[in-house]
C-alpha cells in the first residue's frame, strides 16, 4: 500500500535548487559564460595548448618569438570563439531554454518549502519494460492505483544503479518528489527481496513508445496512475510493439 506525507525540504536536496536557481536569465551572459569559460570541448582544447605552445617557444627561441606565437595564438582563439559561437548558438540556446525552465521549477520548489515523502509496501513484485533511454516501472499502489517510474539510464539518476543490482526488487520503497519541478529526488529500498523473472521486455520502438506513454496519461516520473495495476500492465503489453 502507498501512503503520502508533507515533509520539509534537506538541506542538501534545497542547497542544490539554490545553485539551479541562480541561473543567469540572460542568453547572452550565459553564453558568454561559455565561450569564455572555454567550457565547449575546442574553446577548451585552445586553452589547454596556448600556455604549453608559449613556454615551449620561449625555451626554443626566445621571449620575441614567444610573444609573436602567444599572439598568434589569440587572434586564432578569438576566430575559434566567433566561429564555434555561431554554430553553437542554437545548442547553446537550447540549454540555455532548459536551464532557466529548471530555474523556475527550483525557485517554486523553494518557496513551497516542503516535499511530497512517499512510502510503498509492495504486495506484488513490480513490472519493468526497457527502452532505449531507461526503463518504466509499474508497481501496484493498492485501492486500484498504479505507481509509474520512468528511470533514466543517462548517469544522473541514481537509481539506474538500483535496478541494474536488483535492490529496487524489495519489499518497501521511499522516496521524495518535489512539489512543483514534480521530480524524485530521493529513492531507497529495503526489505526483503520479491521475484524477479528473467530479463524484462524491451520497448521495440519510439512509436510503441508514444503510444503507451499517451495511453498511460502521459505521467510524470513519480505519478499515480488510477487504473488498476493488472490494467496498466496488460495495456502495456499490448502496445509494445
Amino acid at each position: 500500500m502507498l501512503t503520502t506525507a508533507r515533509v520539509d525540504i534537506p538541506a542538501q536536496i534545497a542547497a542544490r535548487l539554490k545553485v539551479t536557481a541562480d541561473y543567469s536569465d540572460n542568453v547572452n551572459d550565459y553564453a558568454r559564460e561559455d565561450l569564455i569559460g572555454f567550457k565547449r570541448p575546442i574553446a577548451a582544447a585552445f586553452a589547454l595548448v596556448m600556455p604549453f605552445a608559449v613556454v615551449f617557444a620561449y625555451e626554443a627561441d626566445g621571449p620575441w618569438f614567444a610573444i609573436q606565437l602567444a599572439g598568434a595564438i589569440i587572434a586564432l582563439v578569438a576566430g575559434g570563439l566567433f566561429v564555434i559561437g555561431r554554430q553553437e548558438w542554437p545548442n547553446i540556446v537550447e540549454e540555455f531554454q532548459t536551464s532557466v525552465m529548471a530555474k523556475k521549477k527550483a525557485i517554486a520548489d523553494l518557496r513551497c518549502g516542503f516535499g511530497e515523502s512517499s512510502f510503498l509496501s509492495n504486495g506484488r513484485a513490480p513490472k519493468f519494460f526497457l527502452h532505449d533511454h531507461g526503463v518504466l516501472v509499474l508497481a501496484d499502489a493498492g485501492d486500484l492505483k498504479t505507481l509509474f517510474f520512468d528511470i533514466s539510464n543517462d548517469g544522473t539518476d541514481p537509481r539506474w544503479e538500483l535496478y541494474e543490482s536488483g535492490e529496487i526488487c524489495r519489499r518497501v520503497w521511499r522516496w521524495l518528489r518535489l512539489p512543483v519541478s514534480r521530480e524524485v529526488v530521493k529513492f531507497s529500498t529495503e526489505g526483503a527481496r520479491l521475484a524477479r523473472i528473467g530479463e524484462p521486455p524491451r520497448i521495440q520502438s519510439i512509436e510503441a513508445w508514444e503510444a503507451i506513454n499517451v495511453s498511460l496519461g502521459e505521467p510524470m516520473d513519480g505519478a499515480i496512475i488510477h487504473e488498476s495495476f493488472d490494467e496498466v500492465v496488460d495495456n502495456v503489453q499490448r502496445m509494445m510493439y
